[in-house]
């Protein structure tokens, strides 16, 4: 069954050649929010690496400079995108309340309204007030999906909007919270196949809360069932068990090199968390290997060429050996470069 999983999961993110599941926009709405890379400059815009031949990077950049994709504030206040039209369900799903307003908020928000859109700097102007400051109000009134911040472009000077008028034809309040945390949260199985909580919470950053009671809720209404997978209490789509038992697919024997914000490594940042040990550098990419984890490369982020210090693998000494050139390679495809950025190979030295 593991096999299975692991196929369909792999398919279904387009991770498999020639065994595409669905086209680019299918797939950037389930993976929504979608996020930069981790490792880049900021007012980069999207990318859903290695899932497609296009040049994505161009192409979200189009995108979001006429709002078909709009960035916005998800899983904790974290920056993603998504397609402009499925704001109410996101906006449902991540709206942080305010409970108290400060008078800077109340101070950024008049003027917004009275003489927006603007700028930091144009707040600054009129108001007096500190950059730190507006920035803090501005983001904290971002995750409660009261103003929208207009990425067009790479540039730092961004448009501020109140969102409610920039998003009028919507109807914003098409979703209860409780809809929505289901919404995803399907999503999430459908791309997965299979899933527990510590993934889902790890992904989504929903209150156990808010994540049991839809489980409950999907399980009662037929969409989730439960389902034990080496050893791991999970769910699966209901729909997707007979596509799993007679699954005959076989899992490629493909190496990939994964960003941080990779959907795969969101979605397991819970038992990653405490797997490899990079000290004293950090790690800057997850390798993974026939759909399973087995390492990183750890270094230091430059706003040049990464420092690329250490491969670390969690595999027996022999396939150390074995996967090396294939490692290296899939790193070089990164890091064109590599071969003089990459200083050592399992804590061996490699020049």
């Amino acid at each position: 069954m593991k096999e299975s999983i692991t196929y369909l999961r792999m398919k279904r993110q387009n991770l498999i050649d020639g065994e595409h599941w669905g086209d680019y926009e299918q797939l950037f709405r389930l993976m929504s929010p979608v996020p930069t890379l981790f490792w880049t400059t900021p007012g980069e815009p999207p990318i859903i690496q290695y899932r497609t031949d296009r040049d994505d990077r161009t192409e979200n950049n189009n995108l979001r400079s006429d709002r078909t994709i709009i960035k916005g504030r998800f899983r904790g206040g974290s920056i993603g995108y998504i397609f402009a039209d499925e704001l109410p369900l996101f906006m449902a799903a991540y709206k942080k309340d305010i409970s108290v307003y400060s008078d800077i908020d109340m101070t950024v928000l008049k003027i917004l309204r009275s003489e927006g859109p603007m700028n930091i700097d144009m707040i600054k102007e009129i108001t007096g007030l500190l950059s730190k400051h507006i920035s803090a109000s501005l983001q904290k009134l971002q995750k409660a999906f009261i103003v929208f911040e207009d990425q067009v472009d790479g540039e730092w000077d961004r448009s501020w909007y109140i969102l409610e008028d920039e998003f009028s034809h919507l109807d914003l309040n098409a979703y209860t919270k409780e809809q929505a945390v289901e919404e995803i949260l399907r999503r999430f199985a459908f791309l997965n196949v299979f899933a527990d909580e510590s993934m889902i919470k790890s992904f989504t950053r929903f209150s156990n809360r808010d994540i049991k009671r839809a489980i409950s809720s999907l399980e009662e209404k037929g969409i989730f069932k439960g389902k034990v997978v080496s050893g791991v209490k999970g769910f699966i789509l209901s729909g997707d068990e007979d596509e799993i038992a007679t699954c005959a697919g076989t899992v490629p024997d493909k190496t990939f090199v994964l960003d941080l914000n990779d959907y795969l490594v969101r979605s397991n940042e819970a038992a990653l968390k405490n797997r490899f040990n990079p000290e004293p550098f950090k790690i800057l990419h997850y390798i993974m290997k026939r759909g399973e984890f087995i390492g990183i490369v750890a270094g230091r982020f430059s706003f040049g060429p990464n420092e690329l210090e250490n491969v670390i693998l969690d595999v027996s000494d022999f396939d150390k050996n074995e996967f090396r050139n294939e490692i290296e390679k899939a790193i070089g495809k990164v890091y064109p470069t590599y071969d003089t950025q990459l200083k050592r190979y399992c804590s061996q030295h490699r020049f």
